[in-house]
């Protein structure tokens, strides 16, 4: 009984997310990003939150709805919700391409009892999208 308790602690304390980052700091940096729409997502707000985003970083934000042709920075992405009490972004992944170079990826996602897992989509991918596309680590203020 002992060893139940304990697990189920262990359990509701766990934190069950995780970010993976590969790629470094784009260089040269990017000033101008065509965003590839994803019509998959369900949730209607995200595109517009991410370029929101991605224009406050300073970066000219093109919709396009396929990658384009040429040596130019571009932006593919997926996302997945799910519903615990209430809905909460489950997984994100982006991926920064540079013609037909992938230079960085992003992969969140988040499960089982972490409490973290709600909150506002936003400030999930502020993070992830700073990472990738101005090399930000966690943690660090700008």
């Amino acid at each position: 009984m002992k060893n139940l308790l304990v697990s189920l602690v262990c359990l509701f304390l766990c934190q069950c997310n995780s970010v993976k980052h590969t790629g470094a700091a784009p260089q040269p940096p990017v000033t101008r990003l065509a965003l590839v729409k994803n019509n998959k997502i369900h949730m209607s707000g995200l595109q517009p939150e991410m370029v929101k985003q991605i224009q406050g970083m300073g970066i000219q934000v093109d919709l396009v709805d396929s990658p384009p042709a040429g040596d130019v920075y571009y932006l593919t992405y997926t996302a997945h919700w799910a519903w615990d009490l209430a809905m909460y972004l489950k997984s994100f992944q982006a991926e920064l391409h540079r013609g037909t170079q992938t230079t960085g990826k992003v992969v969140y996602n988040t499960s089982g009892l972490d409490m973290n897992k709600f909150g506002h989509t936003d400030n999930k991918i502020r993070p992830l999208l700073r990472q990738l596309l101005l090399g930000e680590r966690p943690g660090k203020k700008r």
